[in-house]
């Protein structure tokens, strides 16, 4: 059986750490993940790069509305997903699909009930059948939870009941503020679950009256002079739920707080699976998925006074106060009433990071213990954007599962650096993306523009790619079918499914090559990811990519990297997963504070010769309120140190680009340099006996320069992921480096692999001006079905939108062009059919041999040796995409559509929006090209 390459970090240049990557163990089967379980037979870097392993492939979250599923069509379309190209699946139980006479007969399975038990079992069988990966999510929706999770087990936050204004001096006899639940209870009170305090209107004074309420709720206080209320805070259930979930997989989340939260969702979700398998070792069955946190901002469980008090060194409950003026919000940034005071900012600081280790501790690192277990991995978009506010550090909380997952979407958004520095710095081979996400207009989603996406994301550290939104739509749904409320709908009722393999192989041996050895970065980062006055936790965007330098790679670091796993050998910062920068790098933080130990781990490291380089202000203060304020007075000096020392360097501003001379000028400098300031990025791997870079021309036009790689002893090769070929490059060398000239196209992209084997330098082409042109006439012919005439005359290409005809102009599908043309001398040895633009995928046959698939610009195949000397036939199978479609539907009844998408609400969104080009939009062309200079 074969099993992906067991891949060892290389002896890094002299001075730097050697490293040992952990074996793999992904088989050809289930991946076993990180290679915490079985060993196998390597598969080298050829092999796997020519025949990507499924761990290499892209996954999917298989969407099944109400878990309709049957036997028969889980087998149907997980053939379909092998076919393609595709790795795996993740089922995942989401909201109930409305039926159609058509599928009247499917019924819902319910969540976790023995019937679906027994398809998630069909499900992992057959995925083993096919060599697929399997995962599940540990709940219905998304994140965790279900029906079972009771009020009193679900998320919690601490909320408030107030008095009015008491004045003092006097007595208060009466019963204490509560909510029209009436809450807080005796029995909340008598387990800290509940606290009654008297509060003075300056804030300067709090009174803990809870010893004090009696069992009725009735207090008796003698009020000191002043003006007072009665504060009430009780421990309460957020209310927050499942997000698209099914109706019988919809409840609450669980206490993400609580070891018992999480023991219950691993109890009636995992244990069921597992007993249902016998056991996961031996099936397709690889683990658990999580998405992004959306549960809100929970800031109390049972036991969290002891637990802060142990954590914090002082007692939470006096400043509770503060937490009331904290309005919460689900998604945003808490809102913070003025006012409050710096010990009470600095409370907030350290109840958020209480809030935060317990999240780490007690849902994610408990989830992944478990998944470890029992032969399995936790793969989790721990992390996630600053618009939800989320209430923890995401790198600490990605560092703490097996597969640290991101994500990108199409239309911009994409939380992808996070995920991989974690991997980088926690030693995680996979950095698992949400991938493709796209909500406003996810039927014109074309696989070219995915490409330079998922590019963007290889830069940005992404390797394991998982698309996002892939339903399972039944045969008698029609087409498109059963439709989320996302896309882009990557699976078999796509118009250009047909057509879809090359895509899926180009994404599969971009991540083979990106997940082999270890990443290789020149600066740790450091980012605070701690709190603003008026946000949780902060994220650093990912769409400033084109700011950043492109002289050299970094990975960001926390606080939990910095004071815990960093250390110096041979002045190079070294973490304990084996990753090693030579700069370490402090950017400014939302407020002048740092945590008293990292600037202490700072210094200590700077001490042992590692580069430092500081931007902005030098900090004041600790955030937090533990051991104030002597603490403040320890981080001034460790500050006066750290700037006093001769390799700490301070910029006053931040700028990526000021870091690069000082890394030119450095022992190792960095592994790539452009000459001029051309636009192109790179990722560089390094394995025991290679060292792989990936470039991508970001910009439309072509770019033509020279790069210098300081690489020494190892041959250059171009391998390219599109198509699968390899190629030697010409090169100058020095004594360690080699300078080599890379041609690419508008959004190209292409791998240097610099190994032992030096192959033949291949002849330079160059295509000569003189082509032919296929100006037609053209028959267009569309399938049946579609209300689209069976063929059409054409003397001049156009795209199907400025046709008159309407089966023409809304025309979404597969339409074949055919035409002949003479070739009155071949070309000496080679030929490229440019086809000019394309919306969006063709397949060419010339003279009934297939030449290929063509799904991106430049949109150019290889043609040598299939032309003939005279007449010539040529086929040109032409997909664009089902938006035309369905705005033409949308403007029609029900029973004279070509579509059926259910639910019928997408017609309404579509309804008016303009048409997008489609077909085979400019002449089609001959390229000659023989032996250049």
């Amino acid at each position: 059986m074969k099993v992906f390459f067991v891949l060892l970090a290389a002896n890094l240049a002299a001075g730097e750490a050697a490293v040992t990557q952990p074996p793999c163990t992904e088989t050809h089967g289930p991946t076993r993940a990180l290679g915490l379980f079985k060993s196998g037979e390597p598969v080298t870097l050829e092999d796997g790069f020519a025949d990507p392993p499924p761990i290499s492939r892209v996954q999917c979250w298989w969407q099944c509305h109400g878990s309709a599923f049957t036997k028969a069509e889980i087998t149907r379309q997980l053939e379909q997903f092998r076919d393609k190209g595709m790795g795996g699946v993740t089922i995942k139980d989401t909201l109930a699909m409305p039926r159609t006479p058509e599928t009247g007969h499917i019924e819902d399975v319910a969540f976790m009930s023995g019937l679906w038990l027994d398809m998630f079992a069909h499900i992992v069988s057959e995925c083993a059948r096919m060599g697929l990966i399997c995962r599940s999510r540990l709940g219905s929706g998304w994140n965790a939870g279900g029906p079972w999770v009771t009020p009193q087990a679900s998320s919690q936050e601490m909320q408030f009941a107030e008095s009015a204004n008491l004045n003092g001096p006097g007595r208060f006899e009466g019963t204490i503020p509560r909510d029209e639940e009436g809450n807080p209870t005796h029995d909340a009170l008598q387990g800290e679950r509940a606290f009654v305090l008297a509060v003075r209107h300056d804030g300067d004074a709090v009174v803990d009256l809870t010893s004090r309420v009696s069992g009725d709720g009735s207090l008796a206080w003698g009020i000191p002079e002043g003006q007072w209320r009665l504060l009430s805070c009780f421990m309460a259930p957020s209310g927050i739920a499942l997000l698209s979930a099914s109706p019988s997989g919809h409840g609450l989340h669980h206490d993400h707080l609580s070891e018992a939260g999480t023991d219950l969702q691993l109890k009636l979700v995992a244990e069921p699976m597992l007993e249902t398998l016998g056991g996961f070792e031996e099936t397709a069955f690889d683990g658990f998925n999580c998405d992004s946190w959306e549960l809100g901002k929970p800031t109390w469980t049972p036991g969290f006074r002891e637990t802060f008090m142990a954590r914090r060194g002082y007692d939470p409950v006096p400043y509770l106060p503060v937490l009331a003026k904290v309005e919460q919000d689900r998604f945003h940034s808490p809102k913070i009433a003025p006012g409050i005071s710096e010990e009470g900012m600095r409370f907030l600081f350290d109840l958020r990071t209480t809030v935060c280790d317990l999240i780490v501790e007690t849902h994610y690192r408990r989830v992944s213990d478990w998944c470890r277990a029992h032969g399995v991995a936790l793969e989790a978009e721990a992390g996630g954007g600053p618009s939800h506010g989320l209430p923890k550090d995401f790198m600490k909380a990605q560092g703490a599962v097996d597969i640290p997952m991101g994500e990108f979407w199409m239309g911009g958004r994409s939380y992808v650096k996070i995920a991989s520095s974690a991997a980088h710095a926690y030693g995680k081979r996979l950095v698992a993306l949400e991938s493709f996400t796209e909500t406003q207009n996810h039927f014109a989603i074309a696989p070219s523009a995915m490409k330079r996406r998922a590019d963007e994301a290889f830069l940005l550290g992404g390797n394991y790619f998982t698309a996002a939104v892939v339903e399972y739509s039944p045969q008698e749904a029609g087409l498109p079918g059963w439709v989320h409320n996302a896309g882009p709908h990557l699976n078999h009722t796509q118009t250009w499914w047909p057509l879809a393999r090359p895509f899926f192989d180009y994404m599969a041996r971009c991540c083979f090559l990106l997940q082999s050895g270890r990443d290789v970065a020149d600066v740790a980062v450091y980012y605070t990811f701690r709190t603003g006055e008026t946000s949780l936790w902060a994220a650093p965007p990912d769409d400033d990519l084109g700011k950043r330098s492109k002289a050299f790679a970094f990975d960001y670091v926390n606080d939990d990297l910095v004071q815990r796993h960093m250390h110096v050998e041979a002045g190079r910062v070294v973490l304990n997963s084996g990753a090693s920068y030579q700069i370490l790098y402090a950017i400014p933080t939302p407020e002048p504070t740092m945590p008293l130990e990292t600037i202490e781990a700072i210094l200590r490291i700077a001490k042992q010769g590692a580069m430092v380089v500081w931007a902005g202000k030098k900090p004041e203060r600790c955030p937090g309120l533990t051991g104030y304020p002597e603490c403040d007075d320890a981080f001034k000096q460790a500050a006066e140190a750290l700037w006093a020392l001769p390799n700490f360097t301070h910029f006053e501003n931040h700028d990526y680009n000021r870091l690069v001379p000082l890394l030119e000028a450095s022992e190792h400098p960095p592994s790539w340099k452009t000459e001029g300031d051309e636009p192109l990025r790179f990722v560089h791997r390094r394995t025991e006996n290679a060292d792989i870079f990936f470039v991508v021309n970001r910009p439309e036009h072509p770019v033509s320069t020279r790069v210098v790689f300081r690489v020494s002893g190892r041959s250059p090769q171009l391998w390219d992921p599109v198509s699968g070929g390899k190629s030697a490059v010409s090169c100058e060398t020095t004594s360690d480096s080699a300078r080599i000239p890379l041609d690419l196209p508008g959004f190209g992209s292409t791998f240097v692999v610099f190994g032992k084997n030096a192959v033949p330098v291949p002849e330079k082409l160059a295509y000569s001006k003189d082509v032919l042109s296929i100006e037609g006439p053209w028959t267009l012919s569309f399938p049946e079905g579609r209300r689209a005439p069976a063929t059409v005359e054409l003397n001049t290409l156009r795209s199907w939108t400025e046709f008159e005809e309407s089966g023409i102009k809304h025309f979404s599908g597969i339409a074949t062009y055919t035409t002949e043309f003479d070739v009155s001398q071949l070309p000496p040895k080679h030929a490229t059919l440019d086809l000019g633009s394309v919306r969006e995928v063709c397949e060419v046959s010339v003279n009934g041999t297939r030449a290929g698939i063509a799904w991106h610009a430049p949109y150019r195949l290889d043609v040598s040796g299939l032309l003939v000397e005279g007449k010539n036939f040529l086929e040109i199978r032409v997909a664009n995409l089902w938006h035309n479609r369905v705005v033409g539907d949308a403007g029609l009844p029900p029973e004279d559509r070509v579509t059926r998408i259910v639910p019928e609400t997408h017609y309404d969104s579509m309804k008016g929006k303009a048409l997008v080009p489609s077909g085979l939009l400019r002449p089609v062309r001959v390229l000659a090209a023989a032996k250049g200079n």
